[in-house]
Parts: C-alpha cells; structure tokens; sequence
C-alpha cells in the first residue's frame, strides 16, 4: 500500500508541474509541484528512488510534451511515432533520475538549507546539460512555467530564465522541510521572503519600463499560414506568393519601418527563380527594412536564412540559423535510421550558419533569431551586444499543429524580451505571432491557423541589463556551486 501511494505522489508531482506550462497554465502549480516527489525521494532507498524518480519525469514529459507524439505520427505511423515518443520522454527523464540519486545519497549528510541550495543548483545545471548534450532539448526549463507571472520573472534581467528555475526549486526544497517540521516556521520564513523580494524586484521593473518605453517605429507582421508541404512545391509556392501579394496591399501607404515575414516563407531563392524575384521586387517598398525568412542555395550548400531588404532585390543582410533542429533541419545517422524510418529518405539537412549580425538602416537596429534559435538566451544577448535595439523571431510552427507545442516555444520569446529588457516581434507561419514589449507583457497576439496581418507600434531601447553585462553565466555558476556543496557536505 505504501508502495501505491509512492507510486502516486510520484505521478502526481510530475502531471502538477506539467501542468504548469502552456497551455494549461496553472504555473503557480509549479511552486508546491515537486514537493510530493522530494517527500518520495527522502522516504526511500536509493534502487527505490530511481524507480520514483524516473516516473516522475515520465508523468512529465508525457503530459508536457503529449505532441510528441502527433508530431510525429504526422510524418510517420502511430507505431513509429508511439516509440520516438517514449524514447524521447524516457531520455529526457533520465536527467530527473540524476537529480534523484544525488539528492538521495545525501539526504542523512546535509541540513535543510544547504540541501535546499544544492537541489536547485544540480536542477539548474542539469537544464544546462540537456540543453547541450549530444543534439540538446532546452524546451521547458521550469522557470519558463511562469511566463504569465510577470512580476516573478523581472529577475531574468539579472539571472536569465536558468534563476527562475532555481528560485522555483529552492522554494519547493524549503516548503518541504517546513511542512516536515511544521512547528518550525523558519523555513516557511525563508521562503516567503525570498518570493517576496523577487516580486517586489518585478514590481519595481515593470513600472520603470511601461509598455511605450525607448523610440516607436510602426512594424507589420505577415502571417500567411500556408500548408506545409504545399509550400515547398513550386507551383503551389508561386500561387501562394501571388494570393500574399494581393493581401500584402493593406499594407500600402502605412509608412512602416519594418516589415517581418516569417521562417522559410520563401522556399525557392530569388537568385534561382524569376517569379520569386519579381515578388521581392513588388514588396520590398513597403518597408524601410523587409525581413524575410528564406531558404538559400549557396554552392553545395542550404541554408535557413533572414534576408534583409531595402527598396531593391539584392538583400542588405543576411542571417543563417546557427542551431539546427534535430530530424528537422538535419539527420544524424541517417543511413541506419532511414532503413527503419521511410520519411528520412525524403528529408534534407541544412547548413549551420556560424555569425550573429544586426540589421541596421537609418534609425533601426534590428537582430533576428530563426526558430529554435530563441532557446539559446546567448543568442540574443549576442545581437544585443552587436548593436540590435529590437528582436525579431521568425518561425514556422505548423509541424505542430494545434497543439501546445506553439504555445510553449512562445514562451522562450517573453524570457529573451526580460532578459535583454527589449521589444521581441514574433513572427510564425501559421501563428503564434505576437508583439511582446520589454517586460514580457503580450501586447498583440494572433491566434493558430489563420492568414493575418497586423500593423502595430513597437519600441527601441538601447538599455544594457546586468545580464547582457556579465552574461549567461548563472547555469554555469549553478554547475560550480552544485560540486561545491556537494563536496561540502561530503566532507
């Protein structure tokens, strides 16, 4: 019966804390969600914590990341996609397996301070584990559940979304041991005041950065929701380029400074082709800078690219996407993995891109992140320190449907706009687009699986927050301190 009951907690922390995220956003969940697993793990051997630990990572990733699944069967079979799916969920708990073992093997040697330190620290670098390890998964950091709570995340600009995830730890770590010892309300104490000082911190933030905050330029977003697989066709592409030319004419004479189109919105490269030319030549007017997302043959070589447009048709600028998405953007073993999974055989591999450069014409300075690319916080902070005033994030999204998926990489976009306290435009194929000022409040949103475009004010801001000063440093902070305590309690 004990056993059973182990069994549930272990669940129920892991469903608790996926319901966190988007799209249930129930984030204040996160704040008491592992409280029942650490009650499991301190309750237990080692073999036995492993066990409870591993189904509490599975509970999570299940639910979380229940799109796997569908994204999957999308492009292969129920079969294929039900075993990528648990291997997946399986792998990415194995990190929670780690953090299991070492909080258990210490449980008798350290006091509950140093304790509750130690578990948020190891949760943090393990974050940063997995987001490099082999091809690396930086999807839902913990600290990303709470993209809704405003007034807590302001510290990013400090400590980046890697703080977030350990103050939502450390304070689990202490209302354990308070509801251990509840006579014993320091802990309670603890915790309550370092909440409290973190939204007092967001409070303060907010209202020295209002919604208008820096230099207004007048930008459009153009969703234009094409199918995924028509757009690579190339007749379907030159009649879906001709149907946004004609929608493009809501655009006219609004005198914006910047135009977004969205990742891979061209699929066949200008230089290559005469009709996709003549489309850049006919919307290229429409903004001072036109930003779009195109594929580009360059030699034996393909990249996922932004092109940067003035009034003419050779582009200005160019970015290539430096992270690419594993089984999207690239196919590691491919030869062994094709023989079992057909649609490999279909897929092609893109080229990494290597630099980080700003758009700059006239008054904007703009730098653009392709998709994945908004998981990296580096990234951003990169094109901050090389002169961008504003972010753009073009993506594509539509692999995933309607799920949560679009939802939850949306998120990572509010994290980038606190930490570098600037203006992110987002700009999807087939949504979430959006407009998200400085202090991560949503100001425009569209909503999945519709053709829009939206004319809106954004903001320019040159201000430098100690996070772009010093950098993305606390993950790492957080591996040194996770051996310093745990060489500390050893000894």
């Amino acid at each position: 019966m004990k056993q059973l009951k182990f069994l549930l907690l272990s669940v129920l922390s892991g469903v608790m804390l996926a319901l966190s995220f988007p799209e249930y956003n129930f984030y204040y969940l996160a704040f008491i969600s592992v409280i029942p697993v650490i009650y499991v793990i301190l309750s237990n051997d080692l073999k036995k914590s492993l066990i409870y630990g591993f189904i509490f990572g599975l509970s999570f990733w299940s639910v979380s990341l229940y799109w796997m699944f569908s994204f999957v069967n999308f492009n292969t079979g129920a079969i294929q996609a039900a075993v990528v799916a648990f291997l997946l969920w399986s792998y990415l708990s194995l990190f929670f397996v780690v953090w299991v073992i070492l909080i258990n093997a210490l449980k008798k040697k350290g006091k509950p301070i140093v304790m509750s330190f130690f578990a948020a620290f190891l949760w943090v670098a393990l974050e940063l584990v997995r987001t490099y390890l082999s091809t690396g998964f930086a999807w839902n950091f913990v600290g990303y559940s709470q993209a809704q709570f405003k007034e807590f995340i302001q510290i990013a600009d400090i400590l980046g979304v890697s703080g977030i995830s350990f103050l939502i730890v450390f304070i689990n770590m202490l209302l354990y041991y308070w509801l251990k010892q509840i006579k014993d309300i320091k802990y309670l104490c603890i915790a309550v005041i370092v909440f409290g000082a973190v939204v007092g911190y967001g409070y303060n933030k907010i209202s020295q950065f209002p919604t208008d905050y820096g230099d207004e330029i007048f930008v459009g977003i153009v969703q234009p929701n094409i199918d995924q697989y028509e757009k690579w066709d190339k007749k379907s592409s030159e009649d879906f380029l001709y149907s946004v030319n004609k929608d493009l004419k809501v655009f006219k004479g609004k005198r914006l400074s910047l135009v977004v189109y969205p990742e891979t919105f061209l699929t066949q490269y200008y230089e290559k082709d005469k009709k996709t030319e003549k489309f850049i030549k006919n919307i290229s007017s429409l903004g001072k800078i036109n930003l779009i997302g195109s594929v580009v043959y360059e030699k034996d070589n393909v990249y996922n690219s932004v092109l940067a447009f003035k009034k003419d048709t050779k582009p200005f600028g160019r970015h290539d996407k430096n992270h690419l998405v594993v089984f999207g953007e690239y196919i590691p073993f491919r030869e062994t993995l094709a023989k079992f999974f057909e649609v490999f055989n279909s897929m092609g591999d893109f080229s990494k891109g290597s630099r980080m450069d700003v758009f700059k014409h006239e008054n904007i300075s703009v730098g653009s992140t392709i998709c994945s690319e908004n998981f990296f916080p580096e990234l951003s902070r990169e094109l901050i320190l090389n002169g961008a005033k504003i972010l753009t994030n073009h993506t594509n999204d539509g692999w995933f449907l309607n799920t949560a998926a679009p939802y939850q990489h949306f998120v990572m976009n509010i994290f980038r706009a606190v930490e570098n306290r600037k203006n992110v435009i987002v700009c999807a194929n087939s949504g979430i687009s959006a407009i998200i000022n400085c202090c991560g409040n949503v100001v425009k949103q569209t909503t999945l699986n519709k053709k829009v475009f939206v004319a809106a004010y954004v903001y320019q801001n040159t201000v430098a927050t100690i996070y772009d000063k010093v950098g993305y440093l606390f993950p790492y902070f957080s591996v040194f301190m996770t051996v310093f305590l745990l060489l500390l309690i050893l000894i």
